[in-house]
């Protein structure tokens, strides 16, 4: 597991390459690889060359990072969901192409291959080990799914959060309908999952240290 910085890991990014961000809201999404990855993009379209990926969250993510990127022209095909208004400018001006999507729908229309492969998961971690187990922060929502999917995992381990935020997930990933089965919780301390996600440790191929919280979204009422 190779540490280095941002722009180090968002050089691992290609163009045309589907890439997936951890998250639900801001909580728990990448904070420096969507600027780096930005920068990438600005980089290589001062040169003439082309750049640009598409973006898979399991929500929103921060407007900051949206707008980065598409300000970037960074981003050519987004989904399930944005609240960012210079990206939302771009889709509505046929700019970057937008799926919106129920959002509990989006992690099993990836198991059934509907968006193709994801090349590359962003993922934001409180703690990860040697054997592959990763223990996510204040966001969970699709990043199990992006885990064990992605060909390549890059991990924005994120020293802001206590290690122990882990100890409120409760991750389990459901079977394929239509054998899937309910959801056993009957009590409120019950659990059905566990507390990290297990995937093959050759996979994370970039770790890059961070310390930065969770950025809420603010409402314009000039710009709807």
């Amino acid at each position: 597991m190779k540490r280095m910085s941002a722009d180090e890991a968002a050089e691992i990014i290609q163009h045309d390459q589907m890439v997936a961000f951890s998250g639900f809201t801001p909580a728990g999404s990448p904070k420096a690889l969507p600027a780096a990855i930005a920068r990438r993009a600005d980089e290589l379209h001062r040169a003439q060359k082309p750049f640009q990926i598409r973006l898979l969250t399991g929500a929103s993510i921060s407007a900051a990072a949206d707008d980065a990127l598409s300000a970037a022209d960074a981003v050519s095909w987004r989904a399930p969901y944005q609240t960012a208004s210079g990206l939302r400018q771009k889709i509505n001006q046929g700019q970057v192409k937008f799926v919106d999507l129920h959002l509990s729908e989006v992690a099993q229309m990836v198991n059934y291959g509907f968006f193709g492969e994801i090349d590359v998961a962003v993922i934001e971690a409180s703690a990860i080990a040697p054997d592959g187990r990763v223990w996510l922060t204040s966001g969970i929502g699709n990043a199990p799914t992006w885990l064990l999917r992605a060909k390549k995992v890059i991990i924005e381990l994120n020293h802001y959060h206590s290690p122990r935020v882990a100890e409120l997930a409760d991750i389990v990933i459901p079977g394929a309908p239509p054998r899937r089965n309910s959801i056993a919780i009957f009590h409120a301390m019950d659990r059905v999952g566990s507390r990290y996600v297990q995937i093959d440790p050759k996979k994370i191929v970039a770790v890059v240290e961070t310390e930065l919280p969770d950025a809420g979204n603010v409402l314009d009422n000039n710009n709807p």
